[in-house]
């Protein structure tokens, strides 16, 4: 009688803990991919982008334990390229905005593996340059530029964004982060092969000057890193040996019950 107390006793400790331990979360090492900078076309069917659009990441493999949660990090940088040319005094402004979105600088959509669900959308501030040449003592034609191939920075001919004398690449850069723990998007993310993310980004410009002989142009690039990492959880390891335990101890006892009723 005491032997079978003592096996049932060891089984219900086994279960006491098992059941009362959390299982162990574990999140694992980070993939990272990246979109170089690149004029701000993009799309899966973007033929610079063949091979890099949609970014391609490696599955949660199931056998590590279940999938909790997709972990996305979106890091982007966008710059420009600015000239302007006077023929005539005018002023001249150029904005990092096209006329049908005038508030929205270059925008850039992280696309999910389910077609046309967004993950992250991002975008830059529009940056603005305003110049007024043509004025006595002034020499026309003349060109401004913030490309250090043409003028050196410093230069009074050298352009920076509007209240930003210290930016002399024109460049924005910023970071967005997502949790991702949709069912069905989980299940796209769970397997032993690969998954895609696709990207998007567009950008405009626009133009205006208060003479008709003079001419400018913004051309900006953009570029993304994609990290991405998977929280799961697992049996913690402790529970699995008292369940053995406990087992070990129920076995024996009744083989010992089994030997005494021979006798």
């Amino acid at each position: 009688m005491r032997v079978r107390a003592s096996g049932f006793g060891l089984f219900c400790l086994a279960m006491f803990f098992l059941g009362g331990s959390d299982a162990v979360a574990a999140v694992t090492s980070l993939q990272s991919q990246s979109i170089a900078p690149t004029i701000p076309n993009w799309g899966p069917a973007t033929p610079s982008l063949q091979g890099k659009d949609p970014l391609v990441f490696s599955q949660f493999n199931p056998s590590l334990g279940q999938l909790q949660s997709v972990n996305v990090t979106m890091n982007y940088t966008t710059s420009e390229v600015v000239n302007m040319n006077f023929t005539t005094a005018a002023t001249i402004t150029l904005r990092s905005a096209s006329s049908a979105t005038p508030n929205q600088g270059a925008m850039i959509v992280l696309n999910g593996p389910i077609p046309n669900t967004n993950l992250i959308t991002a975008s830059a501030p529009v940056f603005s340059y305003t110049k007024t040449y043509g004025g006595p003592g002034q020499s026309l034609p003349q060109a401004f530029s913030n490309d250090p191939s043409k003028v050196q920075p410093g230069s009074p001919f050298f352009l920076t964004p509007d209240g930003q004398p210290n930016n002399l690449t024109s460049t924005f850069t910023g970071s967005q982060t997502v949790t991702v723990s949709d069912p069905n998007q989980l299940a796209l993310f769970t397997g032993t092969g690969t998954v895609g993310l696709p990207a998007f980004a567009a950008a405009g410009s626009s133009f205006t000057t208060t003479s008709g002989n003079g001419s400018g142009s913004i051309i900006t690039y953009a570029g993304v890193t994609v990290s991405l990492s998977y929280t799961y959880v697992v049996p913690e390891p402790s529970s699995m040996a008292l369940l053995g335990l406990g087992g070990g101890g129920v076995l024996l006892a009744g083989r010992l019950r089994r030997r005494r009723a021979a006798i």
